[in-house]
């Protein structure tokens, strides 16, 4: 449930941003069809390249780090808007999405069993979305209270920030569980 937070949260307060920001509808279309689709591909390609090299924990500590990066690029959006930076913050977030999204497929497909494999995914990614779901309801009213003592740029800033830093405790879990796998294959 942790894995994703960062891109349930951030999710719903592109678009205020954008708005706030004044940024036409045309501009983030448009990037969003070409750079962030790019981004897109890259990312799904490199999730699977990791998770076939690496194995399944390195590729979603990979992975995560992708998508706290991507989110985190975006409090940088208040401040720098032109066309090449969206393009390149935007292309790197939807990198980072990607490629988090499908080292996190991989490894809740290993967790099925195969005569159960639909049901159990099902199950798997319904739990894993519940948190966030219920939690991005919340994110503009982080976003407003902050405005008011800060301003409504530097709460978009922290505000994104902090949805990257919400992923790091997946992170952490992971490598914990990776600490302990290991032990269990290599006992002393």
């Amino acid at each position: 449930s942790l894995f994703q937070l960062p891109n349930f949260v951030s999710g719903p307060m592109y678009n205020p941003m954008y708005v706030d920001i004044g940024m036409t509808k045309d501009m983030v279309g448009a990037v969003r069809g070409s750079f962030g689709l790019v981004g897109v591909f890259l990312g799904v390609a490199a999730g699977g390249l990791l998770s076939v090299r690496l194995g399944l924990i390195p590729a979603l500590m990979i992975g995560g780090l992708g998508q706290i990066g991507g989110t985190m690029l975006y409090a940088a959006v208040p401040y720098f808007h032109d066309p090449v930076s969206f393009a390149v913050i935007m292309a790197l977030d939807n990198f980072g999405i990607a490629m988090a999204g499908v080292t996190l497929i991989a490894y809740m497909s290993s967790l099925t069993s195969i005569g159960y494999t639909a049901t159990q995914y099902a199950l798997l990614s319904s739990v894993y979305a519940l948190a966030g779901k219920f939690l991005k309801g919340f994110s503009g009213l982080t976003v407003d209270p902050m405005a008011e003592h800060v301003g409504r740029m530097d709460a978009y800033f922290l505000f994104f920030l902090g949805c990257g830093a919400i992923g790091i405790p997946s992170l952490l879990l992971f490598a914990l569980l990776e600490r302990h796998r290991r032990a269990a294959f290599n006992p002393a």
